[in-house]
């Protein structure tokens, strides 16, 4: 049943919110013509990736769990941008504080002791939970969206008030409040719809007012760039038999502003505009979003039976809309999709992802960013028993972005029990994990095919990338909210600045928040941001996000030594017109837009054009860089999941924060840490060799008879050796084979090659240390290969001409190997980072 439809007793019933009301399920599955009901989801995948999009789930947190006779089940989690102060390191970040609400009672009319949610409260990005305080009004924040201002706007779950009646007309008062200060608080907006007969569904059974039954927030709302707000709502309707039928619609209403802030003192006055509908079968529980093309996309459940996903498109911001069209995944065209609840988010990155449930849990990407085709779908969350494949889970999830390729997805482990005492985790066996009530969330990566995304954010925060900007204007006063959680102090940083949230740094953050840009402080609109980068690389790739939703237009250019500046060759996504070199203009960004490069440089310059920010509340000329990013040949592992892409043969391997080894001052987030010990986080070590090899999925290599690899390496212990092995294919036979293999001697010692016919030797040169950062180079050729040290002014020292492993004949240099230096011991741990193969 869509979510409260056997809740309804009487037009206007104010009745519980967040109630779900399920049938109870048969046993086994129904099979459909050449397909399977439910569709076939495989479960979660792992490295080697495939090429292209990457959608890699992580790992799995639990939130929270009911203890004694508690329930918790069926999240709703919403997020907001702050800043966070370590209190170890004095280091600031961006996070986002999370708020994720969910129901505590029973799924009934009138569950015993009365409607009960509760909510968590996460401050650093979903890396702990605690209670949220208990005045929070958890029942009032049915579905949260964010307002372009920054603040956050609720729909209760039963979102009308009383209804009034004027013929056939309809008013309909509508429950909303908004938030300033990341939810801790809620004032009341007054709002309502009106509407009559005619605006109904034509094909309803009963086609009047009068036969409304219920009205209820089926999803999220969102305000679009455009400044309409869009609220998906479902009715109930009375049919002619007693029962009820309910459709799906959206209220769009477009508020004006003021000094930059939504004007929430007037009333909102929506118009609602109905978008599917059936005679006999209802349809709610709805995703909105807005594309990268400006227009709306729907996904809808619909009682086809067992939940079937749909989907309509508008392009005129929720008036009209398109014929239904069937959710379908790529791998299984003309295959129903079934799921409950579906969610969407545009990730700052463009990928466009959905997530549900019903059986298990699950997200898909999709493959053009429309919405019409779905790819690398995959379970992230499966509890069920033997018997019943829609028992334990409920299928209902919620997703906060946290990063530009990163998004947390809620699930639970155990829906409440239905009216009858069924469902849920009341019965049946072989669960996969309990029948504990248990909220938890998976950190999902969401990844665009390109490997080497530099690290901008921390570089300039540690001062290895340098900005200048003449963008460093600060968005109108109303509209920034305050950019630290719950109202906290700022930093000493945020005391006199605002460039961690809104500012020159608000480019970087990875966020794509309408004011998290950095935006002109010039009179005339137009800006410079300019970056030194901490070395020359070959850029392969520029992500740009200008003006929110706006027309706008950049040029940029590159330069190896800050002096001389040529404009960008560039090569142009989907929806921007080709133009002169180093031309951007954009119809509109709502999230990253990639355009490729191919051109060594050290600094890279954009330089935007002004436009107009008054449909916001903003100055008449103003200009933005909202998101920036740059991608190299360096692996930096920065566009990674847990277990990185681009690479094979992976074992004892996974993405890690440096500063986890006590080194805060690692100028990058992530790097790629290789474990040889019993951590099964990693591997079990024992008869293992930790190792990675590249190339791998997804990477196109061409043979070439010279190859450099360049690699930075922080041994954290060393009892075995940390090897390395530069691949070639001999000329014999073809085979691969280790042309030069060579390592760093255990305990500290020096640097070391291999010969089969002479085994070990030293090379020479000082010692490598432990817990120590070090970068090293090899220049391999089809005849000789040369080992160097590199410091950081980027000054090389020659350690020594490598011996071939074997004396052959070699026709190309292929790839390398990193590896721990024993199958049958462990104790080798090493982490990588800025790997180059070139």
């Amino acid at each position: 049943m869509i979510r409260g439809l056997r809740a309804v007793v009487s037009a206007l019933l104010c009745l519980s919110p967040l109630l779900v009301v399920r049938d109870t399920p048969a046993s086994g599955s129904v099979v459909q013509a050449a397909c399977t009901a439910p569709t076939t989801i495989p479960a979660a995948g792992g490295a080697p990736w495939p090429a292209g999009q990457v959608l890699a789930a992580n790992g799995i947190s639990t939130v929270t769990t009911a203890t004694g006779s508690n329930i918790a089940w069926l999240p709703r989690a919403f997020g907001a941008d702050v800043v966070t102060r370590d209190a170890s390191t004095g280091v600031d970040r961006q996070d986002k504080q999370i708020t994720m609400v969910y129901s505590a009672n029973t799924d009934v009319v009138g569950p015993p002791g009365g409607v009960r949610n509760a909510a968590m409260v996460s401050t650093n990005s979903g890396g702990s939970y605690a209670a949220a305080p208990a005045d929070l009004p958890a029942t009032s924040l049915g579905e949260v969206g964010t307002l372009l201002d920054g603040r956050l706007l609720a729909m209760t779950f039963i979102v009308n008030g009383a209804l009034t009646f004027n013929g056939t007309e309809v008013t309909i008062p509508l429950i909303l409040n908004v938030s300033a200060d990341k939810g801790r608080t809620w004032q009341r907006l007054t709002a309502e719809t009106k509407f009559t007969d005619d605006a109904l569904p034509a094909n309803l059974p009963q086609r009047r007012t009068s036969a409304i039954r219920g009205v209820r927030a089926s999803g999220r709302p969102i305000q679009m760039t455009n400044g309409t707000v869009v609220m998906p709502i479902y009715f109930t309707m009375a049919n002619t038999t007693g029962g009820v039928v309910g459709f799906e619609s959206v209220f769009t209403v477009r508020p004006t502003f003021s000094g930059g802030a939504v004007d929430t003192a007037s009333t909102w006055r929506f118009t609602m505009h109905p978008v599917t509908s059936n005679p006999t079968l209802s349809f709610g529980e709805s995703a909105v979003v807005e594309r990268q093309d400006g227009a709306l996309l729907m996904v809808t459940r619909g009682n086809v039976p067992e939940a079937q996903l749909s989907y309509k498109v508008s392009t005129t911001s929720g008036d009209t809309w398109s014929g239904i069209a069937n959710v379908s995944f790529a791998d299984q065209p003309g295959c129903a999709v079934y799921g409950v609840s579906p969610q969407l988010a545009l990730m700052p990155n463009g990928l466009l992802v959905l997530s549900s449930g019903r059986p298990d849990n699950w997200m898909a990407i999709s493959t053009d960013a429309s919405g019409t085709s779905w790819t690398r779908e995959q379970t992230t969350y499966r509890n069920r028993p033997d018997e019943y494949w829609n028992y334990g889970s409920s299928g209902y999830t919620s997703l906060v972005p946290i990063a530009s390729n990163q998004v947390l997805q809620y699930v639970d482990n155990c829906a409440a029990p239905n009216g009858g005492g069924k469902n849920g985790c009341v019965s049946g066996t072989g669960y996969d994990h309990d029948k504990l009530y248990r909220l938890l969330h998976r950190n999902i990566s969401t990844l665009i095919p390109d490997l080497g995304r530099i690290d901008l954010a921390t570089k300039l925060r540690k001062g290895t990338v340098r900005l200048t900007t003449d963008l460093t204007g600060v968005p109108p006063a109303a509209a920034v909210t305050p950019p630290t959680p719950y109202g906290a102090q700022p930093s000493p940083a945020d005391a006199t600045r605002t460039n961690y949230w809104s500012g020159a740094e608000g480019a970087v953050d990875g966020s794509t928040a309408f004011w998290s840009g950095a935006l002109s402080g010039r009179a005339d609109g137009t800006g410079t941001y300019q970056l030194e980068l901490d070395r020359t690389y070959r850029l392969t790739k520029l992500g740009l996000a200008l003006l929110p939703g706006a027309r706008a237009g950049a040029q940029v250019s590159t330069s190896v030594d800050g002096v001389t500046w040529t404009p960008a060759t560039l090569g142009y996504p989907a929806g921007v017109p080709a133009g002169a070199a180093g031309r951007i203009d954009s119809p509109g960004d709502r999230a990253l837009r990639y355009y490729t490069l191919a051109v060594d440089a050290r600094h890279v310059r954009v330089t935007t054009d002004a436009a107009s920010c008054t449909a916001v509340g903003g100055p008449a000329t103003c200009s933005m860089i909202n998101e920036l990013e740059l991608f190299s040949t360096v692996n930096s592992f920065e566009n990674e999941p847990s277990v990185p892409h681009g690479l094979a043969e992976i074992a004892c391997v996974r993405v890690t924060q440096p500063a986890g080894n006590g080194d805060p001052n690692h100028d990058s987030r992530y790097a790629l840490r290789l474990k040889d010990s019993t951590d099964l986080s990693y591997c079990n070590g024992d008869n293992t060799i930790a190792k990675f090899v590249y190339p791998g999925p997804g990477v196109s290599l061409a043979p070439a008879a010279s190859r450099t690899l360049r690699a930075d390496v922080y041994q954290v212990s060393n009892a075995h050796g940390i090897l390395f092995d530069i691949r070639g294919v001999r000329s014999s036979d073809k085979a691969t084979i280790a042309a030069y293999h060579l390592g760093i001697s255990q305990n500290g010692g020096g640097w070391i090659a291999y010969t089969k016919a002479g085994g070990w030797v030293a090379l020479g040169g000082a010692t490598v240390p432990l817990k120590a950062w070090r970068t090293f180079k090899v220049v391999a050729t089809t005849g000789t290969a040369t080992l160097y040290l590199v410091d950081a002014a980027g000054v090389e020292t020659l350690i020594g001409t490598l011996p071939k492993s074997e004396p052959v004949a070699l026709d190309s240099i292929t790839g390398y190997v990193m590896s721990s230096g024993s199958t049958d011991e462990m104790g080798d741990e090493a982490v990588f980072d800025d790997i180059s193969f070139e």
